[in-house]
């Protein structure tokens, strides 16, 4: 097998010498000496990763080695670093390097065998090389692996295998152990190996070391047995990640790479939290914390850490000072909303959705105010705001299945791992049911949770949280959320737990009079007489006050309606939080089901007109009228670019047929939109 053989150096300034040497006169920051236009991707990362890297002036005087495979696929190369030790104008230690690379991930012993069939150049920095100059070597004639020195050795312990100083292996024979251990260690870690070191910036990343001495040996020694505190996942370019995170923290313009680079390394299980909090302090996020600093830099930083780091939410809303109610947005707080803005429909929801999760215990220990957490998912532009709505459902399964389980069995034992948050959070309410039918009480603990669903306008789940929290709902809540039974005392009950409403005197006192007469006392006429003197007064007098009161409460509740919402809430809704309100899971799911059954009703109002018409054809003319390149008949299972075109699609047949004001981008049964688009491909295929 043939291969080409490129290389590059570590650019300096040199100045020659009159011994015939070389000195430096700085480092140029670019390479020199390259065969290539350009040097490959995930070679440069790689070096920038410190993956060649020796410690500094730990180089020998003889040059050490390090063979190194990158990348994968058709995107492999193999990798030789010869490390020199050379001197600058003041006579300073410094490493410098000569790289060797071809392509292939199997090409090592080729690489081996090329370098020394050139007899072993080292870093000479007037060796000129130009773009092109690669060295082709007829790899037929390649030593064989010398493998029987490595059967000997143990290779089967995870940690770098250390060669004794005293027994200098041939790097053919380096290699072949470290191609073993790879195979045997399962394909985890590329093939690495080093040769003639005495210390390494990575040592955890290598299969094999020749240490090139005694003391060498030890130093390496401990700092193998010394686990890194926050080791880098293998799987991770860490300099890609850096750079992404350094692209989107230095700029208000937002690259989509650099985007989609954080947002795969996200989902990838084997990044731990711990690595990503390196990474964001790297960058100056635990500095930004603990001296309050908030440049724009630091505020997109932490915002993108919120977003990455789930649990880092709540210390993130402390942070920027969210406090929502009648204040407005300041400085720092509008340019994380527009960084949220840019970056939040490429980035992963259930992640957005697991902060929210870590929200909820610090809201009912009132660590975080309801108006803080309305402004974090409600406000323009929110990365949480496109999963508010599942984060609601997340709680009513909770509570529902707290319900479900104790009035089935009231010792039912229940299992943390059933819930969806901390079960922690829950260990009132399942009290409370558990003591509902035996005593009255109330968990004024979910007081936070009732005050947040007044805010979301969720009236239900607010009089729910009111009831648990106070035995009563307030009138004004009680009205909104059961207006069929709003001259009752009571609503029919919510998740098992009977809604109360919450009375005037005066209205506890009528109710105490008709349930006294309903019962069939005998009356004295004296106490009628009395009693209805009272009535007429009181109705007099409520006709006096009633224009004064209605005014000042309908004043009131302008006021505290107000105080509901951030002040940005009175301006238009933006299309863009519609779309991604209609693509989460509970309204995307009854798109679906509107979809697919106008698709059955037209096929079947076909069968009654004799009229072949197939679904295929149906779903053909749904994709004309809504002006769709992709959908499919049976509406199921899309990603979040196609739920995003469909969405888009809907919300704008919806502002031409139904008008923008019910433009919600997503359809239900029996709906004006559903009922229009029945129309319409009624009228297209003809059918009555």
């Amino acid at each position: 097998m043939s291969i080409e053989i490129h290389e590059f150096s570590t650019g300096i300034r040199a100045e020659r010498t009159a011994d015939g040497g070389w000195v430096s006169l700085g480092f140029t920051g670019q390479y020199m000496n390259r065969t290539l236009e350009r040097i490959p991707e995930v070679v440069e990362r790689s070096i920038a990763n410190r993956e060649f890297a020796v410690t500094e002036g730990a180089a020998t005087e003889q040059p050490a080695l390090i063979g190194r495979v990158v990348g994968t696929g058709n995107d492999a190369w193999s990798v030789l670093a010869v490390v020199t030790r050379g001197r600058d104008e003041k006579g300073r230690s410094l490493s410098v390097y000569r790289y060797f690379l071809c392509e292939g991930e199997n090409n090592l012993k080729l690489l081996i065998a090329g370098w020394e069939n050139q007899r072993r150049p080292t870093f000479n920095p007037f060796d000129y090389r130009s773009v092109g100059q690669f060295y082709f070597f007829d790899g037929s004639f390649a030593l064989p692996d010398v493998t029987q020195e490595a059967k000997n050795l143990p290779l089967h312990q995870p940690q770098p295998t250390l060669l004794p100083p005293e027994q200098r292996y041939k790097l053919e024979t380096i290699n072949a152990l470290a191609i073993r251990k790879y195979n045997l260690h399962h394909q985890i870690q590329p093939v690495a190996w080093a040769f003639n070191v005495e210390a390494l910036e990575q040592p955890h990343r290598f299969q094999v070391i020749q240490p090139a001495s005694d003391r060498a040996y030890q130093i390496l020694l401990r700092a193998i047995a010394h686990v890194p505190q926050v080791s880098v996942p293998v799987v991770v370019d860490e300099e890609a990640l850096k750079s992404a995170l350094r692209s989107l923290m230095n700029s208000s313009q937002v690259k989509a790479e650099a985007v989609r680079i954080i947002a795969e390394a996200v989902e990838n299980k084997d990044i731990t939290s711990k690595y990503w909090h390196s990474l964001f302090d790297g960058q100056g996020a635990a500095t930004a914390i603990s001296q309050k600093i908030y440049s724009p830099q630091m505020v997109r930083l932490m915002t993108l850490r919120a977003m990455v780091i789930p649990e880092t939410l709540p210390e993130f809303l402390g942070w920027l000072n969210v406090k929502g109610g009648k204040n407005k947005p300041d400085d720092n707080q509008t340019i994380s909303l527009e960084f949220q803005a840019a970056i939040r429909k490429d980035f992963p929801r259930n992640k957005l959705l697991e902060g929210l999760k870590f929200i909820l215990p610090e809201l009912l220990n009132q660590n975080i105010t309801p108006e803080a957490v309305y402004c974090l998912i409600k406000s323009k532009g929110s990365a949480w705001f496109p999963v508010h709505k599942d984060f609601i459902v997340e709680i009513l399964k909770d509570l529902k299945f707290i319900s479900d389980t104790i009035q089935s069995n009231n010792r039912a034992r229940i299992e943390g791992s059933s819930f969806n948050f901390d079960p922690q959070v829950w260990q009132e309410l399942i009290s409370y049911y558990k003591t509902y039918y035996t005593q009255k009480s109330t968990k004024s603990y979910y007081k936070p949770l009732a005050e947040l669903f007044l805010h979301l306008e969720e009236y239900v789940l607010a009089a729910y949280f009111y009831q648990v929290s106070y035995g009563l709902v307030p009138k004004n809540i009680f009205v909104t959320a059961f207006s069929e039974h709003r001259a009752m005392l009571f609503a029919p009950p919510v998740l098992g737990v009977k809604i109360k409403k919450e009375l005037s005197w005066f209205e506890t006192l009528s109710y105490l009079l008709i349930d006294f007469l309903c019962r069939g006392y005998i009356v004295p006429i004296r106490t009628v007489i009395i009693l209805s003197i009272f009535l007429f007064g009181s109705g007099l007098f409520l006709g006096f006050i009633l224009p004064k009161s209605v005014s000042q409460s309908s004043s009131y509740r302008q006021h505290t309606t107000s105080n509901i919402k951030p002040s940005s809430s009175d301006k238009p809704i933006k299309e863009d939080d519609v779309i991604e309100e209609a693509i989460a899971d509970e309204k995307f799911d009854k798109t679906k089901k509107a979809l697919n059954t106008i698709v059955d009703t037209i096929f079947e109002d076909s069968n009654k007109n004799n009229k072949k018409i197939s679904k295929t054809q149906v779903i053909t003319e749904i994709k004309n009228t809504f002006k769709l390149s992709e959908l499919n008949y049976p509406i199921t299972e899309l990603s979040n670019p196609q739920r995003r075109n469909l969405a888009k699609a809907i919300h704008k047949y919806q502002e031409d047929r139904v008008g923008s004001d019910s433009a919600t981008a997503y359809i239900e049964i029996g709906n004006q939109t559903a009922t229009s688009l029945l129309k319409d491909l009624r009228k297209h295929f003809q059918l009555n």
